[in-house]
């Protein structure tokens, strides 16, 4: 800053003028102790890590979103027990179209593999005691012995197929659960039914 006191700097009034200018001040690079220049902003290696973290999540993510992690163990209105999904269907099928039904959505008609499986069952369909719900059990002929779905055959351990069969009837030969009691019935019957995935 210069301070000229000339005449030619004088107002009209007789005040002298002062000239602020600054062409004699130069503008100097920071230089640290080192003798390198300063960095521009401290935020901003902390920008770069932020974004490598954000990628790496990212790809994180699509890995694990790709192997089914973060999927849902069943699919929505499906029942998770133990290890498998349930379908309580409320569309009215024969046996067959409930099997054929099943088998569209990967899995099966349901197969009861022992008292705790039963004991869940039961409490499902308790709530719905006025319908009946077919199951994976079946048989080729009348008196012949029950087999389930996957070709195993049946252990009455968890529950006994009650008959519902008249003497002179020869087409009870599937299954369905109604409440708490499991009974043999005519394949060709409409009626719900339980389709079962394993997880």
């Amino acid at each position: 800053m210069k301070y000229h006191s000339h005449i030619e700097n004088l107002d009209e009034d007789g005040y002298t003028q002062l000239d602020f200018s600054t062409r004699d001040i130069h503008k100097r690079p920071m230089i640290s102790d080192k003798g390198s220049r300063a960095p521009s902003s401290p935020w901003r290696p902390i920008a770069v890590g932020l974004g490598i973290l954000c990628f790496v999540a990212v790809v994180v993510a699509a890995v694990l979103g790709a192997l089914g992690v973060f999927s849902r163990p069943c699919l929505p209105n499906w029942i998770m027990h133990a290890k498998s999904c349930y379908l309580f269907s409320f569309s009215g099928k024969s046996w067959y179209g409930s099997k054929r039904h099943c088998s569209q959505l990967g899995a099966h008609l349901l197969k009861i593999d022992d008292s705790k499986e039963f004991e869940f069952i039961e409490s499902q369909t308790s709530s719905h005691h006025i319908n009946s719900f077919w199951i994976g059990l079946s048989r080729n002929q009348s008196e012949g012995p029950w087999f389930w779905e996957d070709g195993s055959a049946f252990s009455p351990n968890s529950f006994q197929v009650r008959n519902t069969a008249p003497q002179e009837s020869l087409l009870h030969n599937c299954v369905w659960i109604h409440g708490s009691e499991v009974y043999n019935q005519i394949c060709n019957t409409s009626s719900y039914s339980i389709c079962e995935k394993e997880l």
